[in-house]
């Protein structure tokens, strides 16, 4: 018998591969990003269906939200992001098959063997993000305000890296 999370899953597949497709053969590269921002959107979409709800909105915001924020500078700095017309694929996309069939291959058998009884799966969802957000602001506030400003450092000096120096003279 087939229940609503195994429907919500099937679905989230066929968009998800049906969106990865169109990332790697669009020629316009705007289309390619949207396609990708759907396709991280969907990935967020499996988080919460596995109950991973920070992950999920992890996944929204700084997957998500970074491809649209690049897609804002494209269309800020270009002016014309439609006529971003790229060829999407190489001279070895034979091998980019074979490659695809043997992991196919694998996840078929691999499949195969979990849903023969070798592995059970979790059906009780717990929320993640109550725990988490204690640990990061319990014992964990120290590090993470760290990293916070390993990445404030970070894109400081990639701002001043980027600038032109003859420009500014």
């Amino acid at each position: 018998m087939i229940n609503l999370p195994s429907i919500i899953f099937y679905t989230f597949s066929v968009l998800a591969i049906g969106m990865a497709i169109v990332v790697v053969t669009s020629r316009n590269v705007f289309h390619s990003a949207m396609a990708l921002t759907g396709t991280l959107g969907v990935v967020a979409g499996f988080f919460a269906l596995l109950g991973a709800d920070f992950l999920a909105a992890s996944q929204v915001l700084i997957y998500v939200g970074g491809i649209m924020i690049i897609m804002l500078f494209v269309v800020m700095l270009s002016q014309q992001p439609f006529d971003a017309l790229q060829r999407q694929t190489n001279t070895q996309w034979l091998y980019g098959i074979l490659f695809a069939a043997a992991v196919a291959a694998s996840l078929i058998r691999s499949f195969r063997d979990v849903y023969r009884g070798v592995a059970a799966v979790a059906t009780d969802t717990v929320p993640t993000s109550a725990p988490i957000g204690r640990l990061l602001l319990g014992d964990m506030l120290v590090p993470f305000e760290a990293v916070s400003l390993v990445l404030l450092a970070a894109l400081v000096g990639a701002v001043v890296f980027g600038q032109d120096r003859k420009a500014a003279k």
